[in-house]
This record gives C-alpha cells, structure tokens and sequence, in this order.
C-alpha cells in the first residue's frame, strides 16, 4: 500500500450494505442498493455460467472505484494525482485479500489513472444472488471474442472487422447502460445488418453533481466486464478497439501537467490481465488489432465492408464533450472541435468518406471559430468551446511533431515497454510504431491543407 502525502488530494468511498448516502467533503459513503447497483446476470447468461458471489463481489468493487474516481476532485491547477481510499464488503474474502490479487489491482489502478489508491476489503453478510435465468444465447462450442462497446466508431469498426474475417467466431460487445437493463436475453433478436449482439450490464453508481470529468477509471469497469465475461467462459480474448492515435498517441502527447492517458494502452491491459488470472485463475488475453493503425486506416477498411457510411456515421458517435453544451432540437450532436471530433474528422477525411455527422462547430475553413457555428446553433460558453479546440488542435499537432528529431526520444523511450507488453522485439515493434506515426502525420498536414492556411484552425497551430 502506498502512504499518504499531504500535498495531494485524498478521499475516501465506504461500500456499506444498507444506510443512506452520505457525502461528507471528500468522505463518501455508499450504501448498496439504489445508490449502487451494478448487475451481471447478463454475462452469466450469454457465458452458460450460475451466477457467483465472486461476480457480486467484483460489480461492488468497480461500482467503489467509479464512484471516487469521479466524486474526488483533482486540483488540476496543482497537482494531477490523487490519494484514493475504498473499503468493499465482500463474499469472497480471503480471494480478494489475497496479496496477489490486490497487489495486480492496485498496480493496475495507479498505473491507469495516476492517482495512489489503497483498497480495503471487509466480510459481507447475507447471502449472494442466485440466478434467476437459464442461459440461452448459442452455443458455447463457438469461439468467442469480447470487445468492450462504447457505441463509438472504433468499437463499432472492430466489431464488424472481426465478424468478417472468421464468420464462425462469436463477437460479444459488453457495454454499460447507466439504467437497470433487460436481465434477460431472451429479448434478444438476431440482426442480420449488424450480424453482432451487444450486451448491457446495468450500472448505475451514486457520483455528486459537478464530478471529476477525467474518469481516467472508466476502461476499468468497460474492460474489466469484458475481461471477466471472458473468464466466465473459460477463457478467450478482449479485443481492445482503439486505434493507434487513441491508444498510443494519447499517452505519448501529455496535455499539461496531467498524468499519461493509458486508457487503452497495452500497458494497461497487461496489468488487467494480470489481475483477472490472479483473481479468477483463468488465463485471459488482450488484443489490441488497431495499435499500429491511424483512425483513417480503421474506417477505410469499415467502409470497404460496409460501404454505407452515412447509416453508421449517424448510429456511433466520436465526441467526448458535455452532450449537455452540444445539442441540436434536443438532440445530441457532435461539437466538432473536441479532440475526438477532430481526430473523427481527420479519419474521415483520409478514408474519402463523406462526412455527413451533424457538428456545433461545422466548417473549419472560416478565420474565426465562432463563425464556424452552424447557423441554427447558438453558444452561450464560447470561451470554454475555444479551450477545448485549442487543445484538441494541439494534441494532434504534437503527435505529429513527435517525429521531429528534438521529440523522437519520446517514442524511442516508449518501446522497450511495448516490446514487453506485446511479446515483440523493440525492433519489430518500433517499425510498426513509426510507420502509425508517418501514417498519422500524413493524413494531418493533409487535412490542414483541405481547411486552408487562413481557417481558424490553422491559426491555431501558428499560436
């Protein structure tokens, strides 16, 4: 465990199994119930596996994890990490105190986000759930991959990669739904566009009002879903979606003072994994096949399948701003400027795909960003929009840069610990590596070039 230092943010989460829920400074106390309520009889299901108390277990604790992550305020102005504390009553005690398992959570968690986090596990009382369903769902001789599903492009693009390269493998996205979900599949209907079956896990988590928006823990409870959906079926495979830009670019081009952004970083899924064996003893592997692949590259092969872009551009959204601030007619739309928007758009741009996503912000070729607006559009918080574009612009700018020679050290000091992560020689690896980031370059300065020299944009990057 990591000792406090009193120049850090610190907080604290009680899991209690009944009581109310208390907010108290940076002391949360979270009873189970409404306030907490994660299911995972879906997984069961489609796993052919009874419902266990691990699997009661395990929902509490990424339920404990969401919820300081996002009620601890940073103190960005100061200093990124912070000192985290939760206490989980558990079924399974002595699997959980097990210093093999909390020594690979806490490894995973502090590498994840940057913050210190210490977990306390204590006796539950009562007795576990029992199924209340029959699995139902194919066959468990298929093989199976499971992807994390966000609804997003990556996730959605990998989905269908894989299901047309090996038509008798079972792809099973997992995905959240912060409302209770069907807790059957018996709802269930084959759909012969999408030839894929999402499945929902309830997760609704108790966060106070104006929480911390980093949620560097998200991944935490998408993959590690996926990740004990497979261990429940004996073992298999996370397919991790993101491409390149978002897995590897994100941590190598820092915003600030903020910690490396490793939400899909094979680093990161090599420490899940570790932790998943300890605690499930079944071995389950990660792939990431879109690593050494720019966004443009990933949406070039979904088109070439799935030739019908303006259905799936609409159906599966890129942006990571507040729908609250981007919307249009009480709908959600993309703000544009953001830097998953800007990274949609330059991915769009490089496959030849008409870009037909309704955007706040819209044609980037003008001088101004405000005038940049669609017309029936109006933005009460334009110096909050112009923050957001600023450091989207220069994150994309950066990662294009990295190949100057004053800033390749910063890829050259990433490989060795990818080599080790993906079981690759640095040499191998690094090939791959660069060739993203040309890949990356290319379909930038390009895209610049299609906005102008004197689009709002363009003078951003000139500072």
């Amino acid at each position: 465990m990591n000792s406090h230092d009193n120049s850090h943010v610190s907080g604290s989460v009680r899991v209690v199994q009944c009581g109310d829920y208390v907010i108290d400074g940076n002391s949360v106390v979270l009873p189970i119930g409404d306030a907490l309520n994660l299911q995972t009889e879906l997984l069961h299901e489609v796993c052919f596996s009874e419902l266990r108390p691990l699997s009661e277990d395990l929902s509490i604790l990424l339920a404990a994890i969401k919820c300081a992550d996002r009620s601890i305020r940073r103190q960005h102005s100061h200093e990124w990490g912070r000192q985290l504390s939760i206490s989980v009553p558990v079924f399974e005690l002595t699997t959980w105190k097990s210093s093999p398992v909390t020594s690979a959570l806490l490894n995973a968690l502090d590498y994840l986000t940057g913050d210190s986090w210490q977990v306390k596990f204590v006796a539950r009382t009562g007795k576990p759930s029992v199924s209340q369903s029959v699995p139902l769902l194919g066959s468990p001789d298929r093989r199976r991959i499971f992807i994390p599903f966000s609804h997003g492009l990556d996730s959605f693009a990998q989905s269908v990669l894989l299901k047309s390269t090996d038509g008798g493998l079972d792809v099973i996205p997992i995905h959240l739904h912060s409302r209770k979900a069907n807790q059957s599949m018996k709802f269930a209907k084959p759909n012969p566009e999408r030839k894929t079956l999402s499945v929902p896990v309830s997760a609704t988590v108790g966060e106070r009002k104006n929480a911390e928006l980093s949620f560097r823990s998200r991944p935490f409870l998408y993959d590690g879903f996926a990740a004990y959906a497979a261990a429940l079926s004996g073992g298999g495979t996370v397919v991790i979606p993101e491409n390149g830009q978002g897995s590897l670019g994100a941590s190598l081009v820092r915003l600030g003072g903020e910690a490396p952004h490793r939400s899909s970083h094979p680093g990161f899924t090599s420490r899940l994994a570790v932790f998943f064996r300890a605690l499930t003893g079944v071995k389950v592997d990660f792939s990431h096949p879109a690593l050494f692949q720019t966004k443009g590259q990933v949406l070039g092969a979904l088109n070439a399948l799935r030739p019908n872009s303006a259905e799936w551009l609409i159906s599966h959204t890129s942006c990571s701003y507040d729908s609250r601030h981007a919307s249009r007619g009480k709908k959600q739309i993309h703000c544009g400027v953001c830097g998953n928007c800007l990274l949609r758009r330059v991915g769009l741009h490089a496959a030849k795909i008409d870009d037909v996503t309704p955007y706040k912000f819209q044609d980037l070729r003008v001088n101004r960003l405000e005038n940049s607006m669609h017309e029936s559009d109006t933005c009460k918080n334009l110096a909050a929009y112009r923050d957001v574009a600023h450091n989207g612009v220069r994150s994309m700018q950066r990662l294009a840069n990295v190949l100057l020679p004053i800033h390749r050290y910063r890829v050259t000091g990433e490989l060795d610990g990818l080599s080790q992560y993906l079981n690759r020689t640095v040499e191998d690896v690094g090939d791959d590596y660069f060739d993203m980031l040309n890949q990356h370059r290319q379909e930038w300065n390009d895209f610049l070039s299609s906005v102008g020299s004197n689009s709002w944009l363009a003078s951003y990057i000139r500072g």
